[in-house]
């Protein structure tokens, strides 16, 4: 017969984390692992260091240029970042009709970028533009003489 004392029940329990605790330790172990990858990282061969360097070297160095490649990607995808946010912007405003005032205002500020778009001009030409030639005495006379000729030519027919 047994008897109670000698017998003992093991119970095996699994217990499981809890879910904070097993983000806790995924974290820990993804930050390892990515630590990890990065400090060995090296995406130049040993090869490229030639046969005179020894292989524990040439890692060292590939991994150290890997890290300055990196570090000047990182540099250079900023500065273009940057100039693009910086650089100013195109922008088009359209006015229809301005008056002299605005038009004034606009063509002292946009000088060179100024644009019109209109088809032809609010108002003619003869209103503000005069053209009186003046000639040298000695044109005057070619002149008279060709028009005293034109019009004895004329008169004759």
């Amino acid at each position: 017969m047994v008897r109670s004392e000698n017998i003992r029940v093991v119970l095996l329990c699994i217990v499981r984390p809890k879910l904070f605790d097993r983000l806790k330790m995924m974290i820990r172990n993804l930050a390892t692992y990515l630590y990890n990858t990065v400090v060995d990282l090296n995406i130049f061969p040993v090869r490229d260091f030639g046969s005179n360097v020894n292989r524990t070297t040439a890692k060292r160095l590939g991994q150290w240029s890997t890290r300055l490649f990196i570090i000047l990607f990182i540099i250079g995808l900023s500065v273009l970042a940057l100039y693009n946010i910086v650089k100013p912007q195109v922008r088009t405003n359209t006015f229809h009709k301005p008056s002299l005032n605005v038009y004034n205002h606009l063509k002292d500020d946009y000088e060179d970028k100024l644009e019109c778009s209109c088809s032809s001009t609010a108002s003619p030409y003869n209103k503000f533009v005069k053209i009186e030639p003046v000639f040298h005495q000695v044109r005057k006379y070619l002149a008279y003489l060709f028009a005293t000729k034109v019009h004895k030519y004329l008169s004759l027919e």
